[in-house]
């Protein structure tokens, strides 16, 4: 049974014309840099989906851990959104883990 629960999920590879979602589970990021970015990632032949709470700002964090954690658990269940991106990670990033449902990010495989 342990064996089961931790086996190794791969997710479908990208293919162009994909939605990737885009969200910043740490700080917030500069709009100018991440649309440096996400114009990389369309150029790529993907389409960015830019989550909620972006460029929300809870004081050195792109929003509160919850709703920056929401952003990750929207993407993970949107059907559409076969890739997460992270526009800035670091330090907050540890902070949203006790807020994401690790059965549903099992049963909703993609690329993070």
């Amino acid at each position: 049974m342990l064996k089961n629960s931790l086996s190794l999920i791969r997710p479908p590879k990208l293919n162009p014309g994909d939605k990737v979602g885009v969200v910043s589970p740490a700080g917030p990021v500069n709009k100018k840099q991440l649309q440096n970015g996400l114009d990389v990632v369309s150029e790529m032949g993907f389409y960015p989906v830019v989550g909620k709470y972006v460029y929300s700002r809870s004081r050195f964090l792109a929003g509160t851990d919850s709703q920056r954690a929401n952003d990750i658990m929207d993407m993970v269940r949107n059907p559409e959104i076969k890739a997460i991106f992270c526009a800035r990670g670091g330090y907050g990033t540890n902070r949203v883990l006790e807020y994401l449902d690790a059965k549903v990010i099992r049963a909703n495989a993609k690329i993070f």
